[in-house]
């Protein structure tokens, strides 16, 4: 049973829909986008603590969320009816006209922006409250990957120097690509031994604290560099429905400089990742590279014969 929002005059609190809509008409998509959206990001068992309504802050920041992201989904097919002539709309005149379709795609944007930065700031609230929600410090240990390099939002942004506003919906929404980056690039660069003890983050010597700290800022600012290149967003645009849009931005920088921006950061943390590691071999445990190419194996020749 839904306690969140049981009422039309409820949803209006959050959204400004009309009051003669039935509420039978909206309920789906109140269902829907909690276990869309919200289930996933704060859990089950919170999500029915704030069902229950028994903590007023919590189902109010909960609904606050929940509003505008229910009225998102139902957009695209509240002014459409099903029947035994397919689907249909009314055409009365001297009634309301729809509006256009821009003006529909941005209703239904707006919608889903707020929605979600609602949803961002009610993951900041329960966490900034561990003791009082439990539940949702378990829920997030779920998110927390040992294998990654960069373990929070805030990590990304004052280790990584990248500009997301501390949100946890960025950070989850880059962390398969920040996972990925490590397996198809890092991987390469950095033994598995070093690799593990740096990711654990025990006893770690000073040479090994300025490696972890270039690998974070490669890392956040190639991950930036995916999620703010044109070519990238157009892909993931093309569908034409609402994404989250993460907020990245240069600290110190125009912040109208995107994908190039963070692309020569992190080319540039690149590289002195490379040239730490070499000036630092013995230290990490590695045999250094003698700089030439070794052409005196089988597999490796200048010159082959053809006889």
């Amino acid at each position: 049973m839904n306690n969140l929002l049981p009422t039309i005059d409820d949803l209006k609190r959050y959204v400004k829909i009309n009051a003669s809509i039935p509420y039978e008409s909206v309920l789906p998509f109140i269902i829907d986008a909690m276990d869309i959206y919200l289930v996933p990001q704060i859990g089950q068992t919170l999500s029915d603590k704030a069902n229950e309504g028994k903590d007023a802050e919590l189902t109010e920041r909960v609904c606050r969320s929940l509003g505008p992201l229910s009225l998102s989904l139902a957009t695209d097919e509240l002014g459409i009816q099903y029947g035994d002539s397919g689907i249909t709309v009314d055409n009365i005149q001297g009634k309301r006209s729809p509006a256009n379709e821009a003006k529909i795609a941005a209703a239904k944007q707006n919608l889903f922006f707020r929605g979600m930065q609602a949803l961002d700031r009610l993951l900041s609230y329960l966490s900034a409250n561990p003791g009082k929600y439990p539940e949702y410090k378990e829920h997030e240990s779920t998110f927390l990957h040992p294998t990654c390099y960069i373990r929070s939002a805030l990590e990304f942004q004052e280790e990584g120097l990248v500009q997301i506003e501390s949100s946890t919906l960025t950070y989850r929404t880059m962390l398969p690509t920040i996972r990925q980056l490590q397996e198809t690039t890092l991987v390469k660069i950095v033994p598995l031994d070093l690799a593990n003890k740096l990711k654990e983050r025990d006893n770690l010597s000073s040479q090994e604290k300025v490696l972890l700290a270039l690998i974070i800022r490669f890392l956040a600012n190639k991950t930036a560099e995916i999620y703010t290149s044109q070519s990238s967003r157009e892909q993931r645009e093309a569908p034409g429905t609402p994404e989250f849009k993460p907020v990245i931005r240069p600290l110190y920088h125009d912040i109208g400089d995107t994908g190039n921006f963070f692309g020569r950061q992190a080319d540039f943390y690149l590289r002195q990742l490379c040239e730490y590691i070499e000036l630092n071999a013995e230290a990490f445990g590695i045999t250094p590279s003698n700089g030439a190419m070794d052409f005196n194996t089988k597999e490796r020749k200048v010159f082959t014969s053809i006889i």
